[in-house]
């Protein structure tokens, strides 16, 4: 059975979600609104900078607005340029890094109505810290 739509729509103004920074940084949980979509801005002005490796049990697509990021899927490594749409698959591993120069922008939307994220370990590090006694 189809799940129903809202009768309503709904508007949320970019104040209300989007932090007051430069660049601009947000997230808005679909679950507030009965839909099944977290939206989040990323921007940043730091070459190498990006979410290191982690997974969702959902589908994310990512918009590059701006700039271009070197994106890490499985397997894969490939870049993206602004205008790009990256599919990053439920439960495959992913990351991307700003490549510069200036400002990578993008728009995230996880296909789920909370976000859900379990990052993995960066080069170096395990799953649980040993105990120092």
């Amino acid at each position: 059975m189809p799940r129903q739509s809202r009768i309503e729509p709904v508007h949320i103004r970019g104040e209300e979600w989007l932090k007051r920074s430069s660049p601009p940084l947000g997230s808005q949980e679909g679950h507030h609104f009965g839909v099944d979509c977290v939206v989040i801005r990323y921007s940043t002005d730091v070459v190498g900078e990006g979410p290191n490796l982690h997974v969702h049990p959902y589908d994310e697509i990512f918009h590059i607005l701006e700039g271009r990021a070197l994106f890490t899927v499985g397997d894969r490594q490939f870049e993206a340029e602004a205008g790009a749409l990256v599919i990053g698959p439920a439960n495959v591993p992913h990351s991307y890094k700003n490549l510069g120069p200036g400002r990578l922008d993008s728009v995230d939307f996880h296909l789920s109505p909370e976000w859900i994220q379990y990052d993995l370990p960066q080069e170096g590090e395990s799953l649980s810290s040993p105990t120092l006694t």
